[in-house]
């Protein structure tokens, strides 16, 4: 895997009250600035599950009669994947298995907090209003969308810029992308090099 994944930039301005820290990400993982709805949410279960974890070096390995059991949030959301879906925010931190070493971020903490990531079944962040800086990995097409157009959901997460979209179209709006630039690498490598666009995330 990639070093980066995400689909953030550093520039970015909320309030805390904004953001909701009950749901986990329902693929082992995803990229911080995704788009994502519930797919999940039955207030009946326990806030927590306990689970058994493949990835993980439980006694199970070693002894065959043993359990070793994960903490895991059941509430679930998914990336969207077209317009017409009903989105509840943005992701604020990847979500990762492993880092670029494949080394297994459930082992390693201080590793998670340099990459800004969550490892699957625990809380990941979700904005629902702000301003944040998507980079081209965000948006559909790696295309920079009009200043003032409307933030329309895309394929996988993404989102893509309309900007006279029709009542439908608005109706499903997420916000409106209020500045965009491009990134060249210098010296050496940019490993955001390209277009990004700041989104004004109303939801």
């Amino acid at each position: 895997m990639d070093s980066t994944i995400t689909r953030l930039l550093p520039f970015r301005h909320y309030a805390e009250e904004n953001v909701i820290n009950m749901f986990s990400l329902d693929t082992v993982t995803g990229e911080a600035g995704s788009l994502v709805k519930i797919s999940s949410a039955n207030l009946n279960l326990d806030p927590v599950n306990l689970v058994t974890r493949g990835d993980s070096l439980g006694f199970q390995n070693y002894l065959g009669n043993a359990s070793s059991l994960y903490p895991e949030v059941p509430y679930k959301v998914t990336k969207v994947a077209s317009t017409g879906e009903r989105p509840i925010g943005i992701l604020l931190r990847d979500v990762r298995a492993t880092d670029e070493n494949g080394e297994n971020l459930q082992y390693y903490p201080q590793k998670k907090e340099e990459l800004q990531c969550v490892i699957s079944g625990e809380a990941v962040p979700i904005l629902t209003r702000g301003i944040v800086t998507l980079n081209a990995r965000g948006l559909a097409g790696g295309v920079a969308p009009a200043i003032n157009s409307y933030a329309i959901p895309a394929a996988n997460g993404t989102l893509t810029g309309i900007a006279s979209p029709s009542a439908t179209q608005k109706e499903y709006a997420v916000g409106k992308f209020i500045a965009t630039g491009s990134r060249e690498s210098q010296q050496d490598t940019d490993e955001y090099a390209g277009v990004y666009a700041v989104l004004k995330l109303e939801l």
